[in-house]
């Protein structure tokens, strides 16, 4: 079964679709050889090779047909080069036609059919053109106009409609291909956003305490030897806690809960010499409420280290009333870091992008100064029985 199965693969359904498309039209050979008849050897040869040119184009149209990749002009011009061959055979196949036989009426037709199939409105000209020829060549040579006008565009209409079934069915196959590619791309960009979410979140405090600490202990080097070491102790600590914290992000494996969170945000900015106020009270709240809450605490303390001078930080939640309400409030708003704006929301994304997720969720977000100089975050969810996931 394992060697069989790659074979399979190897199979193009467009090479698949070609061939029967080939074999369809491989009467178009076959049938001006049977009822003509050239006068001599050369002539017969001569007018073989014709017919071998004339299959060639139909082939290299017919190819056109199941190329999407293949430009319109491109088709336009093997279209013209198929014309201009069955045109070189309306002389000989009229001239050397079976009695009562019209051959090149035939080849007239599966032209049109091959025509269609690759430009469809090229097609309707095609028809028109090789039409007139068809009757032109029965009035010329004695034949009946009705009947080399049924032979072309009923072989036409034949072949055309059985090749645009199976074009069909290969474009359906194409686009079922397509759409289980973008699933599975959209799979993996999902997966990409959880990874980077989860590394920003991660990350982005644990390296801005690092890098404060790493700065308090150059500063201790030669004044508090003592102290810079215990400073030092606590960068490896909190970056062997990061590491493997970053680890979990990688493999999907964080605990993104808001217990879990907030405990988290007191060690961290307990860590930046924050002096951090928790208030909880009921933190009973649904799965998918308590991985909301967790993103806010995560993207409040991230901001407040990155973006402000905090020096007190109060985290409440009180899930007992009708809406289950976070507020965190810090006094950085008077100090902010580098001279960020301190009269409206953060302008970063991530807030605004949790504010989205709580009222899909049914909540609300809402950010800004308040006051005595303090920034505050705020978020109300709905109640339980309410909350859409």
């Amino acid at each position: 079964m394992s060697h069989d199965r790659p074979r399979r693969l190897l199979i193009s359904p467009r090479l698949v679709v070609l061939g029967a498309l080939l074999v369809s039209y491989g009467w178009a050979l076959v049938f001006p050889l049977r009822l003509s008849r050239p006068p001599s050897g050369l002539l017969a040869a001569t007018y073989v090779v014709g017919l071998v040119l004339f299959g060639g184009a139909l082939a290299l149209v017919l190819r056109s047909a199941v190329s999407p990749e293949q430009s319109q002009r491109t088709r336009i011009a093997l279209v013209g080069v198929l014309v201009i061959v069955t045109l070189g055979l309306w002389l000989p196949a009229y001239a050397w036609a079976v009695p009562g036989q019209e051959p090149w009426a035939w080849v007239a037709g599966f032209a049109i059919g091959a025509c269609a199939l690759a430009v469809p409105r090229a097609g309707v000209i095609v028809a028109v053109g090789l039409g007139a020829m068809a009757a032109g060549g029965a009035v010329l040579f004695g034949g009946s106009v009705l009947q080399n006008l049924g032979f072309a565009f009923g072989s036409a209409a034949v072949v055309w409609l059985t090749g645009l079934v199976l074009v069909w069915l290969l474009r359906l196959l194409w686009t079922a291909e397509a759409g289980r590619e973008a699933e599975a791309d959209l799979v993996l960009a999902q997966e990409r956003l959880r990874m980077s979410r989860e590394l920003h979140d991660v990350l982005g405090h644990r390296l801005g305490i690092i890098a404060l600490k790493a700065e308090l202990a150059a500063d201790l080097a030669a004044t508090d030897p003592a102290r810079s070491a215990a400073e030092s102790g606590e960068i490896r600590e909190i970056a062997a806690a990061t590491l493997a914290e970053a680890r979990q992000a990688v493999h999907g494996e964080t605990v993104a809960d808001l217990a879990t969170q907030i405990a988290s945000a007191e060690l961290v900015l307990g860590s930046a010499g924050i002096e951090t106020a928790i208030d909880i009270d009921s933190p009973q709240v649904s799965a998918s409420a308590s991985r909301l809450l967790a993103g806010v605490v995560r993207e409040a303390v991230t901001n407040i280290l990155r973006h402000s001078d905090a020096r007190k930080v109060s985290i409440t939640f009180d899930g007992t009333g009708p809406c289950p309400t976070l507020v965190i409030v810090n006094d950085g708003v008077g100090r902010q870091k580098g001279g960020t704006a301190t009269d409206g929301p953060p302008s970063g994304t991530g807030l605004a992008a949790l504010a989205a997720q709580c009222a899909t969720a049914g909540g609300r977000l809402v950010s800004g100064p308040a006051s005595e100089g303090r920034f505050e975050v705020r978020v109300e969810l709905p109640p339980s029985g309410t909350q859409r996931p």
